[in-house]
Formats: structure tokens, sequence, C-alpha cells
């Protein structure tokens, strides 16, 4: 099927696959719909499980169950991850990093990071993690293999593309509250360079991999070519970083004129086939596609402004925070993820449950309330096991609708995830506040 379609991308303009940018919009959706069915094909490969499971990500429902709740289960695929590396290292990359910097390549923190990138395939994990150490000591050179990447190890050229926006992080999230890596075209300088475009956009992923949520949960990767510019658009069109410890819950990618369908194409054939299923395809203009995102759980402001152009500001606000940030990080291990704050401010979104007063009418607070309700007589005759696990049920559907449990820091004023504790607490309290009045009417 490769061999097919690579020898129809070669026959040059006016082949049925790459038609003349002068063709009708006939051809136009001609061709969108061939590379649809291309995909397709491989979603068909799939069993009923697995394409059940691709479906649901794609679209924004998370599952709610957490692989890594069995330490057993995560021992293991560490010690399968170890067995398949001593199988394959010798000669490899992996050896230098090895005979370097021992305690960087054996870190528990680092090794997660593909097993969760590869949804705890050990195996896959390890050629990764190979391929890993390959692209950062070809972008970055040995000295820095087994050094944290920061901005200072980046030169003009590349943080001049950084600074571009080229490749960004949303500060909106999907519907299942995914991160959305965005990379417009648009933004592409002529006199980029592709090693320049590589490093930039290491830095940006790596930098979002600080956070083990996104590493356990995945995310979206939107590739917006719908919007117009006089730049040069092809300065971006490569660099796409597949060897990365990211899981890609889903990769969009958005084009209106036919001289982008090349690249899409070629990206298409080498994207590996484990990713195709996951990768969909949308054509026409910027509003079009943003509606076709939309129904994929990814919002409209988390692509474009009002004025329906990439939105820089929060982007450069997020790379004067990275400056900041590393003035005063000493660390140089790229395991030492913890220890850097969020690279993002959390915004609430209509479905997070809210701590702190006036929060009551948002709609994660109402599900919350309305959850409570349809359990209290059950929590009113259990055991205090028994309502441990009625309190874990209300915090997993709110979880699997995409809801967070956020609270204020005290200091900053920021809105921050509460962990499973203060969730916990949050609903006992909301049990106990709805009791009160039902007792207070009895007593009457």
């Amino acid at each position: 099927m490769d061999n097919y379609w690579l020898q129809r991308l070669m026959n040059g303009p006016g082949s049925p696959l790459v038609p003349h940018v002068c063709a009708e919009n006939t051809h136009r959706g001609t061709t969108s719909q061939e590379l649809d069915s291309f995909l397709a094909s491989s979603m068909a490969q799939l069993d009923v499980q697995q394409r059940e499971t691709v479906l649901e990500e794609l679209h924004g429902i998370r599952n709610s169950e957490n692989p890594e709740s069995n330490p057993a289960s995560v021992d293991l695929w560490l010690q399968l991850l170890n067995t398949h590396l001593q199988s394959i290292k010798r000669g490899t990359v992996y050896e230098t990093a090895e005979a370097i910097d021992r305690t960087y390549v054996t870190s528990r923190k680092f090794r997660m990071m593909f097993l969760r990138a590869n949804r705890y395939d050990s195996q896959a994990a390890a050629a990764q993690m190979i391929k890993y150490l390959e692209l950062k000591r070809s972008l970055f050179g040995q000295e820095r293999l087994t050094r944290k990447i920061t901005l200072a190890d980046l030169d003009q050229d590349d943080k001049a593309c950084l600074e571009s926006g080229v490749t960004q992080i949303s500060t909106k999230r999907d519907r299942s509250g995914r991160a959305i890596i965005l990379v417009f075209p648009s933004l592409g300088r002529e006199e980029t360079t592709t090693e320049a475009l590589t490093r930039a956009r290491f830095y940006v992923v790596m930098s979002l991999l600080e956070s083990e949520e996104y590493q356990m949960n995945g995310v979206v990767l939107v590739y917006f070519g719908a919007v117009t510019s006089q730049r040069n658009q092809h300065a971006s069109n490569s660099g796409l970083l597949w060897d990365l410890p990211i899981f890609l819950a889903g990769i969009h990618c958005c084009f209106s004129e036919l001289s982008t369908f090349l690249f899409i194409s070629v990206a298409v054939l080498r994207l590996p086939s484990t990713r195709r299923p996951r990768m969909r395809i949308h054509y026409g203009s910027a509003t079009d596609c943003l509606y076709k995102l939309a129904s994929f759980g990814i919002p409209k402001e988390a692509i474009l402004n009002d004025s329906n152009e990439p939105d820089l500001m929060d982007h450069l606000q997020w790379y004067r925070h990275r400056q900041e940030l590393e003035l005063t990080y000493v660390s140089d291990s790229d395991t030492d993820m913890q220890s850097l704050a969020s690279t993002h401010t959390i915004i609430p979104r209509p479905g997070d449950v809210l701590f702190g007063p006036g929060s009551r009418k948002n709609e994660g607070n109402i599900l919350m309330r309305n959850l409570v309700l349809t359990v209290l007589t059950e929590y009113n005759e259990s055991t205090k096991r028994d309502k441990m696990q009625l309190t874990k049920t209300i915090i997993d559907e709110i979880t699997k609708k995409g809801g967070r449990f956020l609270k204020q820091n005290e200091d900053t004023k920021e809105w921050e995830e509460a962990n499973h504790t203060e969730a916990s607490r949050k609903i006992a309290h909301t049990f106990r506040n709805i009791r009160r009045p039902s007792r207070a009417k009895n007593k009457s």
C-alpha cells in the first residue's frame, strides 16, 4: 500500500493524487477523500476493541482508569523494558549515554516517559528510547546527550523559530483536558532551517512532558495550515518529532490549499503505521476546519483568536515564563521533571469542579451535586469503606467527562489541580452539606 501511494506521489502535477495547483475543486475533494480512505484502511486493521479505544480518544472521551494504579504492573513493565534494552543496546547510542551517565538512562522517571508514550508496551518503549537518544545527539551533540535541554542550548535561529510561534502549546485543553500542540505553517519564516525548526519543536514538546499528567493522558497535535499568510508556509513542513516520548491521542491536519496536500501526503506515509489510525485530515476554509475540530472536542478558541488568527500573546507569555523559570533552574537532569512548575496557567472550564465560594453555579459543581444526590441514601447507609468507593465513583464520573477538581493557590491566586485526597474531601463536604438541611427538616 505504501509503495503504491509513494509511486502516485512521484507522478508530479496533474496526477490523480497530486493535482496541479490550478485544478478544480472537484479534484480537491477527490484527493482528500483518497487520503481519508488510506487512513481508514489503517483503522480497519485494528480489532474491535482497539478501534473503539482509538475512536473514543480521538473524540476526547478519556478512560478514567489509571494503568499505574497497580505498582506490581509498573514494576513488571520496567523489568521488561530493561530486558528489551539489554538485548538491543549493543553498539547503539544508548551504550554511549550509559557510559556518560548511567543514572540518566536508568532513572525510573526517564523510563516511565517512554512506557507511557507507548501505552506500556515495553518493547516499543525500548526501541523509541534509542531513537530518542539518536535524535537528541544529532540535534544537540553528544555532550548534551544526558542533560536536560534548556534555552541556553538553543542558538539564535532556534530561539527565533521558537519565539515565532510556529510550534506552540495552546493554553486551552480539549474535551478531556488534554494539552493541544499547535503547528502553524503560516508563522514559519522563509529563512528557517529544518534543524532550527526541529530543535525548537524538541524544546516545546519536552517542556510539556515535564508534567506527568500529559505523559499519562497524552496530547493532541493540530497542524493548522488553513490560514493564509504572506510568509513562507513550507518552512515548517518538516521536523515532526515522532521519536519523542509523547502519546499522541489525536493528530489533525487542516489545510485549504492544494500546495499543502503533497506535504500532508508525505507526512502520512512517514507516519508510523501504529499512529495512522489516530490521524484525521480536514480540508476547507479556516472556519470549516474549526467546525470539524470541534466535533473532536477541540474548541475553536484553542486554535485561533476572535480575528481568526493564531494568538501569539499567550505563546509569548509562555516563552517569557520559560525564560524566567530557567533563570532559577539549576539542575541539568532531564529526569528532574517535578522541579519545574507547570508551563501554563490553568484556566477553569465549565465541566470543572471548583473549590471556594461562588462556584456552586459552575456546571462541574452542579454535576457533582447531582451525582451526590443520586447516591445520597446509599451513602448514608454505607460503611466507611463503601463511602470511599462511592466517592471514587463520583470522581471517576466527573473526570470521565473531562472535568477537573481545581483550587486556587493562596499565594498566587492561580488555579491548580487538587489531588485525589482533596477531591474526596470536597465530595464528602458536599454530602454533609446536603444532609444537614434534610436533618433540620426532619427535626421540625
